[in-house]
C-alpha cells in the first residue's frame, strides 16, 4: 500500500510539473506574440477611425498584421505613451512630435488630413469671425488646434489678445462642452464638429483642403530594430490605406456604426444623421509643413534642441500604389 502511495504521489508530482511547464511555455509564448504585436496609441478623430476600422472588419488578419490598440482621448496622454515606451506607434500632429523630440527620437511615416473646424455656441447670434471678439474658443494649447486657431483669427483681422482660450485636452469633452452650451466657441475634430453643428451650433471657419495639414502617424527609432516590426508597419500603412478605400466606399457600414458608438460614444440618432467628411488617401508627411510648424514653434519662443528635421520624415514604410 506504501509503494502504491508513493507512486501515486509520484505521478501527481510529474503531472503537477507538467502542467506548470505547460503554463510557463504558454506564457512564454504569449509574452513573445506580445512583443511582436504593434501598440498603437490612437483616438477618437477622424485620422484614426481607419484603423479602429481595420481591426474590426478583418483587414489587419488578413495581412497578417498584430496589432494591440491604446486608446486615448487627449494628445499629451498619447505623447506620454510614446515618451515611456508604451507605443510602437502613434498618432499626433507635427508641432508636438517636433517638440516630443527632446525627450524621445521619433519619426513620421504617414500624413493624413484631419479637418479643425471653428464651431460658436448656438443663441450668441454669432454670424461671422469678426463676431468671436471678446469671447471664449477652447483649444488644445502648443498643438493643431492651437495653431489653427491662431490662423483664423489673424485671418479675420482679431487680435489674438482679445480672445480667451481655456486648455482642454481632452477631444471628446471639449464636444460635450460645446454641445452643453458650456463654451462659447471651441476648435474641434470630427466627428464632433459634425455633431455640434447639426445640433444648431455655429460653423465658422474650416481648415481648407490645400492648406498645411499637420495630422501625422510617427513611430520611435526603437521599432527600427526589429526587422519583423519595421514589416509589421509596412502593413499598418497598407491596412490604413485599405480601411480608408472600404469606408469610402460605404463598405462594412454597420461596423462603422459600431466604432461610432463605442469609440467615439455617438448615439445612434448622430449616427444615423452623420455624413462624414469623404477620408482622403493618406500620404507622406511635407517638409513645407515641418517648417511651417517650427516657424509657428519660434514665435512662442519655443526651439527643439534635439529635433531634426533631414531625418524627421521616413519614407521606410510608405507603400506607393
Amino acid at each position: 500500500m506504501k509503494h502504491f502511495i508513493s507512486f501515486l504521489l509520484s505521478i501527481l508530482m510529474l503531472a503537477s510539473c507538467a502542467q506548470k511547464q505547460e503554463a510557463m511555455l504558454s506564457v512564454a509564448e504569449s509574452e513573445q506574440a506580445d512583443s511582436l504585436a504593434l501598440h498603437v496609441a490612437l483616438m477618437p478623430t477622424l485620422g484614426c477611425l481607419p484603423i479602429y476600422y481595420a481591426q474590426l472588419t478583418g483587414i489587419t488578419d488578413s495581412l497578417d498584421l498584430d496589432i494591440r490598440l491604446l486608446r486615448y482621448s487627449a494628445q499629451m496622454d498619447i505623447d506620454t505613451a510614446i515618451a515611456r515606451g508604451h507605443a510602437d506607434i502613434a498618432y499626433t500632429d507635427i508641432i508636438r512630435a517636433i517638440r516630443l523630440s527632446d525627450s524621445v527620437s521619433v519619426t513620421s511615416f504617414l500624413a493624413n488630413e484631419e479637418p479643425i473646424t471653428l464651431v460658436a455656441q448656438k443663441g450668441k447670434k454669432v454670424k461671422k469671425m469678426q463676431q468671436m471678439s471678446e469671447k471664449m474658443i477652447a483649444i488644445c494649447r502648443l498643438c493643431a488646434t492651437d495653431y489653427w486657431c491662431e490662423k483664423m483669427l489673424d485671418s479675420a483681422k482679431i487680435s489674438q489678445d482679445s480672445i480667451y482660450r481655456p486648455q482642454i485636452n481632452d477631444v471628446k469633452l471639449r464636444g460635450k462642452m460645446m454641445r452643453t452650451g458650456l463654451l462659447e466657441g471651441a476648435m474641434l475634430e470630427e466627428p464632433y464638429a459634425s455633431w455640434a453643428i447639426m445640433q444648431r451650433n455655429k460653423k465658422l471657419m474650416q481648415t481648407e483642403e490645400k492648406s498645411y495639414q499637420f495630422a501625422i502617424w510617427v513611430t520611435t527609432d526603437s521599432l527600427h530594430k526589429d526587422s519583423r516590426k519595421t514589416e509589421q508597419t509596412r502593413k499598418f500603412v497598407a491596412a490604413y490605406r485599405m480601411a480608408v478605400e472600404n469606408i469610402n466606399k460605404g463598405l462594412y457600414a454597420d461596423s462603422l456604426r459600431s466604432i461610432l458608438r463605442r469609440e467615439y460614444e455617438m448615439p445612434d440618432s448622430v449616427i444615423d444623421s452623420l455624413k462624414l467628411t469623404t477620408i482622403k488617401e493618406p500620404f507622406l508627411p511635407k517638409k513645407k509643413d515641418t517648417e511651417e510648424a517650427l516657424t509657428w514653434l519660434s514665435t512662442r519662443n519655443i526651439t527643439p534642441k534635439k529635433f531634426n528635421p533631414d531625418t524627421f520624415i521616413n519614407t521606410t514604410f510608405f507603400n506607393r500604389k
